[in-house]
């Protein structure tokens, strides 16, 4: 298997720098988020995304440091998690960046995942899926996470999916506005970028394709991160506008199950690249 390209490691830099400095500003200034019309709404959306915030710089960027730099020095768990969280960070920033309001960290936004896709790129690219099976063999619970992963894409699918589908068979179409607007979004992404992973990590590992292997991976960690900035952008939205905190309950129900579905199928798998590709000729 390759070495992991330096190229891809200066992106990743890039994309941990510009996120970990995007996440501080909306913790500490307020002015991060204009104040919206009516002020509420603009409110809640900045402490939604102070919740979403706080897991980037507590979970998603301690994970790429380590897991980067794992990578860099040959573990293939390191690698498969750096992906993973490289693709947290695609999702979150493309979001962030396209949805409004437009503030002083757009330029941030972009940085974040104008580098962290062909980061991702050149990592999947550099890395031998062929090897993956063989390195994980039958100790990884492959069945569990596929039904995992289907199960919860489905259920993406379906929430999102009945509102729009009412929408569009009642004639209702429109600019989206407000809280509107950012929601309008992250049905897209979660739509075009979620649930086909989703979907595709579970086919491929019920139907023991090597690329199975590393879509589910990218799929648990990515999931682990996302999970993390759910739970927390809930409590945060919560707080501030002095509801109760349960409602937070199931998004960490579902984080919690898939940071142990993460563990026990990354600790399945050889620690090393070296390891792997010996396994592959001993085989």
């Amino acid at each position: 298997m390759k070495a992991v390209p330096r190229s891809a490691v200066v992106l990743s830099i890039v994309v941990v720098v510009s996120s970990a400095a995007a996440s501080l500003a909306t913790l500490v200034w307020r002015g991060s988020f204009p104040e919206s019309s009516p002020a509420s709404i603009g409110n809640r959306v900045l402490a939604e995304a102070r919740g979403w915030s706080a897991a980037t710089l507590l979970v998603a960027i301690p994970l790429a440091i380590a897991s980067m730099w794992a990578a860099s020095r040959g573990s293939l768990r390191g690698r498969l998690v750096w992906l993973g969280a490289l693709a947290y960070f695609v999702y979150t920033y493309l979001e962030f960046a396209v949805s409004p309001p437009f503030t002083a960290l757009y330029l941030l936004y972009v940085a974040a995942f104008a580098c962290a896709i062909p980061a991702l790129v050149i990592g999947v690219a550099a890395t031998d899926v062929s090897e993956l099976p063989v390195a994980f063999g039958d100790r990884a619970p492959r069945r569990t996470i596929a039904i995992f992963s289907l199960l919860v894409s489905s259920l993406l699918a379906v929430a999102w999916l009945k509102g729009i589908a009412s929408r569009t068979l009642a004639g209702s179409f429109g600019w989206p506005l407000g809280a509107e607007a950012v929601g309008h979004v992250v049905h897209a992404l979660d739509l075009g970028l979620q649930v086909p992973l989703g979907i595709a990590a579970g086919v491929m590992l019920l139907r023991r394709r090597p690329a199975g292997v590393l879509l589910a991976s990218m799929m648990l960690v990515n999931g682990v991160c996302m999970g993390a900035a759910l739970t927390a952008m809930v409590l945060c939205a919560a707080a501030d506008a002095g509801t109760t905190l349960l409602s937070a309950g199931p998004f960490a129900v579902v984080w919690v199950i898939g940071v142990v579905l993460a563990l026990v199928f990354l600790r399945s798998g050889v620690r090393s690249l070296r390891a792997a590709h010996d396994i592959g000729h001993v085989g």
